[in-house]
């Protein structure tokens, strides 16, 4: 796959309000929730990942230690993934140095592990179709 350059000058958000992330003891997980897949992140990845949800351009990764065609390639399958959109309205943030740090210290290229053997669970779950007024799950009718 051929990194197109705007890969690395525009700004990322996540993709929508059911894409959620947590770290858990060190490790970073990216849930899904309409799809209930989830995804593991190598510490490279997690770095990125962590850069892009501070606001800041993938060129800012560059030179730190990974290569430029590895944080593209990584960028662009977040998009297509489906986990990350474009945010052409937002400014570029200055990259954390717990992120400059985490991207130095990386020693293979970021990537990432697709889950989908809980997805019949999670997408089952109500407690993820909570209507924020009421509280209750969507679709059910207290009478």
């Amino acid at each position: 796959m051929k990194v197109r350059h705007t890969v690395f000058n525009q700004s990322y958000k996540v993709a929508g309000p059911d894409i959620v992330h947590e770290e858990f003891d060190g490790d970073l997980v990216v849930l899904n929730l309409g799809t209930g897949r989830y995804f593991g992140f190598n510490a490279a990845a997690a770095a990125i990942w962590g850069g892009l949800m501070a606001g800041a351009r993938p060129a800012r990764f560059c030179g730190l230690g990974l290569a430029d065609a590895e944080i593209g390639r990584f960028v662009a399958e977040l998009a297509d993934l489906g986990l990350i959109l474009a945010d052409p309205e937002a400014a570029d943030a200055a990259l954390p140095e717990e992120i400059r740090q985490a991207l130095a210290a990386a020693v293979s290229a970021p990537s990432v592990e697709s889950y989908d053997d809980l997805s019949d669970l999670i997408v089952a779950d109500p407690i993820h179709d909570v209507d924020q007024e009421t509280g209750w799950p969507h679709g059910i009718r207290l009478e």
